[in-house]
This record gives C-alpha cells, sequence and structure tokens, in this order.
C-alpha cells in the first residue's frame, strides 16, 4: 500500500500527532468540515491555532491512537497526514460519488481520523464552516 505523506511542514507530529482543539460541523452536526489544532511545538494562543479544511467529506472514522491498529505515521517522518493509495477502505464503499475523493489519514494526539474526501487544505485561525 503506498501513503505518501502530504502538508507536512504544516501539519507535523513529534511522536504524538498535533493536538486537536476542534472539530468543525456543519448542517447541525452533521457534516464534518475540518479541524483546528496546534502543532506539537506550538504554544496555545489564538495567534497559533491552525486548521485543516476537508473539501467534500463522504465519509470519515475516528478512533483513538491505542486502538486504531494501522496508524502510518512513524519516526522517519514527521508528516502526520497520508494519503491512502489503492485503499480498501475507499474501494469497499459505492464508487458513483467518490471519483475525485482519496482517503486520507490524519494523526492527533490522542486520535487517528480516516476522511475520504476531495480535498484537505490547511489555514491560519478558525476555521469558517
Amino acid at each position: 500500500m503506498s501513503t505518501p505523506p502530504i502538508l507536512e511542514n504544516d501539519f507535523y507530529h513529534d511522536g504524538r500527532g498535533p493536538e486537536l482543539h476542534r472539530v468543525r460541523w456543519k448542517e447541525n452536526g452533521v457534516v464534518l468540515v475540518g479541524f483546528e489544532y496546534f502543532n506539537p511545538d506550538d504554544e496555545y494562543t489564538p495567534e497559533n491555532l491552525k486548521h485543516l479544511a476537508l473539501e467534500r467529506v463522504e465519509a470519515y472514522s475516528m478512533s483513538s491512537v491505542e486502538v486504531h491498529g494501522n496508524i502510518l505515521a512513524t519516526s522517519d517522518c514527521k508528516a502526520a497526514i497520508f494519503e491512502v493509495k489503492s485503499s480498501g477502505w475507499l474501494a469497499s464503499f459505492n464508487q458513483s460519488h467518490l471519483s475525485e475523493c482519496k482517503h486520507y489519514q490524519i494523526m492527533f494526539y490522542d486520535e487517528i481520523y480516516d476522511v475520504i474526501c476531495g480535498n484537505i487544505k490547511v489555514g491560519a485561525g478558525k476555521l469558517n464552516a
């Protein structure tokens, strides 16, 4: 399975991932739109808050680091987001709406999110959902 890292200069780990500050939703908590976080070396101040914006989320899964079973981040690479190519999980879904979607694994300090979406963008400050 090929798993290239993405956004490793903006979202990275030092053994454990960035600190998840807030999960952002829309549609009264039905649609996942992104995350607000602090990188491991950030001071927890409003100026250092960053966000990941998820585009066209189709599916997601969250589990704790302790139970995930297939964490892609390693000590060989500082990246905490990986694109999972040839994903069995992605292939298990009806493909009619997923032609432009990818499977990403996102590692936070205590949580791992697997997300099927169109794209991930990084930004500064709060995510306007």
